[in-house]
């Protein structure tokens, strides 16, 4: 066992502690520390916060220190120890002047419940010990991963992905800006550090796109939708039409077709019926939706979505956002059906910008937000789980946020998205929220039930490229290169220019 890097001094409970640091470089806010107990052997803390004094009067701090004139403080709140597979706070209070020791990884990882087997994440505060979940409760029972813009929420996103893939798992991606088609592809900026080798998933993902996508001719299959009895709320926000008369006629036509499955063709030989000049503006605008060619006699298969071991991705870059909403509502639809009946496999939908798609009442209406809520509600018993992201917790529906039952925050920093964390997640206290707030890039605070306390992880490298590799860092490079060029072009005009003159002038 390593030497003491402090001591236990004033009052001290079950609960926590504070303890003067001998050596400041030893002890960090973060670590996880052990103490004796005499009535329960050794117990585990977590050291919450250190804070640094001058000009001490304490005697009993002098003697600890020798004197010295600045005194590091750690306060500590106490985990436990594991005692029958649970953990168990001291029976008894820890007694001032006890030494304190850092915590082993084996130690700290059995108290906080940390399994060797699942979801890998990363590696707990700057330990490594392995962070892993339980693929079974994390799709089961939803996750959310929120962040502000560039803390790393997408590329948190894919390493659950990436190990979803490994654990078998059926997934349905929605991409709105094209983010994840680079997993097929492998990392070649691994860190050794996480112990994990770069691995591309080109067999595994298959991207699907809408007929109106203008990246039709790059997609491995064009999804096409049935159009079956399209509700006049979703035809409303396909069309965007505000004008009243226009909307009445619609609602007339959709009441004389509501005892038969219908089209959208059949919707326009009914609206041609009507004698009332509006009905021009209406046809107009639903002989637009159907031309878009979203809607078609050969629909895509939805059971084809959702296979074990592959993930579909929907990638919705440049399609308008009503019809990528109306898309999201009609799939998800289809797939909870579906697996009411057992006609698809338990999976998980993954949903990126999850504020557009399931708005908290009050920020925007959207057409898949009722279905989407259904499943965040419902989705368990059923097996078909939910993976909500969003850069805007506050906009998120915070019934959803509250039905995951694993957080991964990254920093967030926006006064109303920290309320709507501390409103939504059970458990957060004023201290992890002050954490959250500093979160550096790449790190997360992680809220589960398989765990005993939240915790910090470092986000493991992803095994597979992340799609901003592709957009930011390489044109970079590319500007990095054409501008050394170019300076060096610059030089040796510039000693040419030189050598002239030299032999004009001598």
């Amino acid at each position: 066992m390593k030497g003491a890097v402090g001591k236990i001094y004033g009052e001290a409970s079950s609960f926590e502690f504070n303890f003067v640091i001998f050596n400041q470089k030893q002890v960090k806010r973060g670590d996880y520390v052990k103490v004796w107990n005499d009535v329960d052997g050794w117990v585990v803390a977590y050291v919450e916060d250190i804070v640094a004094k001058s000009n001490v009067r304490s005697r009993e701090i002098k003697e600890i220190v020798n004197g010295a004139s600045e005194v590091f403080i750690g306060k500590a709140v106490v985990l436990g120890k594991r005692e029958d597979g649970r953990l168990r706070i001291p029976r008894s209070p820890f007694v001032p002047g006890e030494s304190v020791f850092l915590a082993e990884e084996k130690l700290i990882a059995e108290v906080l419940g940390l399994s060797n087997e699942g979801v890998y994440i990363g590696l707990l505060g700057d330990t490594g010990v392995k962070v892993k979940l339980d693929p079974n409760s994390l799709v089961q029972k939803h996750v959310c991963i929120l962040a502000k813009t560039g803390s790393g929420k997408s590329y948190t996103a894919g390493v659950i992905i990436e190990e979803l893939l490994e654990h078998n798992v059926p997934l349905l991606i929605i991409d709105p800006h094209g983010e994840y088609h680079s997993m097929k592809y492998p990392n070649e900026n691994v860190d050794g550090e996480f112990g994990i080798k770069p691995r591309g998933y080109v067999e595994q993902i298959r991207i699907a796109v809408p007929p109106i996508s203008p990246f039709a001719d790059k997609a491995d299959e064009i999804l096409v939708l049935d159009g079956v009895n399209l509700t006049a709320e979703e035809l409303i926000e396909l069309t965007g039409l505000k004008n009243p008369t226009a909307q009445a006629l619609l609602y007339q036509a959709l009441k004389e077709l509501k005892d038969e499955d219908y089209t959208i063709r059949d919707i326009i030989d009914e609206v041609e019926k009507i004698k009332h000049n509006g009905r021009w503006t209406l046809l107009g605008a639903l002989t637009k939706v159907e031309e878009s060619g979203l809607f078609g006699e050969r629909p895509t298969d939805i059971r084809s979505l959702l296979q074990r071991g592959k993930a579909t991705i929907i990638d919705l870059r440049g399609v308008e956002p009503a019809y990528q909403d109306l898309i999201v509502s009609r799939v998800c639809t289809k797939l909870f059906e579906l697996r009411k009946r057992e006609e698809v496999e338990p999976g998980m939908i993954v949903i990126e910008e999850a504020h557009n798609f399931i708005p908290e009442r009050g920020f925007d209406r959207a057409v898949s937000t009722s279905i989407l809520r259904t499943i965040a509600s419902e989705g368990r018993k059923f097996g078909l789980g939910l993976m909500v992201i969003s850069q805007r917790p506050a906009r998120v529906d915070k019934n959803v946020i509250s039905q995951c039952n694993t957080q991964i925050i990254l920093r967030v920093t926006n006064p109303n998205d920290i309320n709507a964390i501390r409103n939504g997640v059970e458990g957060i206290t004023a201290e992890m929220v002050e954490e959250i707030k500093r979160l550096p890039p790449g790190n997360a605070m992680i809220v589960s039930p398989e765990l005993e306390r939240p915790v910090i992880v470092r986000v493991r490298s992803r095994k597979s490229r992340h799609g901003e590799a592709v957009s930011v860092t390489a044109p970079k490079a590319k500007e990095k290169k054409e501008a050394k060029k170019k300076k060096e072009k610059g030089k040796e005009k510039k000693k040419e220019k030189k050598g002239f003159l030299r032999r004009l002038f001598g």
